[in-house]
């Protein structure tokens, strides 16, 4: 089984490098370099923060998201430890500006950004949520795009980032609700 997922990741890679282009690598590349270090989901979460007025909202969104992260970039990916496949592409072949020195497995820019969309869907209007859905879509997108990771990488870490979020979602909804209710809103 898992050699089957592996030769369909690697037919996969080689299909995605078909559509590469100057103007999309670019695109690409931008999309990637907001998920970096969480740029955007930073930012995003700042304007949330900053319009609810709300603690609940504001720690729930951000443990979630850290959550996501260290699960996926510091916990699974030294587990698993499966090599990128940019590793694995000739010099002149790669889209990459700077090729990542971790492991794959799984996407850490697809599970904080998936985390986002989970909380964003949970604490906000449905424009907020759609804003952000169409930039973790784009960023996740880009990983596989890039050959920083294969597909099944980007697809476990948005799951990983949805059930993280649900997870802390629900403990820190308890926490505050022991704390006190009213600062649930």
């Amino acid at each position: 089984m898992l050699n089957k997922i592996k030769v369909t990741d690697d037919k996969l890679i080689e299909k995605v490098a078909v559509l590469h282009r100057p103007f999309l690598n670019k695109f690409m590349r931008f999309l990637t370099f907001l998920g970096d270090q969480g740029k955007i989901w930073i930012a995003i979460w700042a304007v949330i923060f900053y319009v609810s007025r709300s603690i609940y909202v504001g720690v729930s969104i951000l443990v979630s998201v850290l959550f996501a992260f260290v699960s996926s970039e510091v916990i699974i990916k030294r587990i698993v430890g499966r090599v990128r496949p940019c590793h694995k592409i000739d010099e002149e072949n790669l889209v990459l500006k700077r090729i990542p020195k971790f492991y794959s497995f799984p996407s850490s820019h697809s599970a904080t950004s998936f985390a986002m969309v989970t909380l964003t869907l949970m604490h906000c209007s449905l424009w907020t949520t759609l804003i952000v859905l169409v930039l973790a879509i784009g960023i996740s997108f880009s990983r596989f795009y890039l050959q920083a990771h294969y597909l099944t990488d980007v697809v476990c870490g948005i799951v990983i980032g949805i059930v993280c979020s649900f997870a802390m979602y629900k403990i820190i909804e308890a926490v505050f609700y022991a704390v006190d209710p009213a600062l649930i809103k």
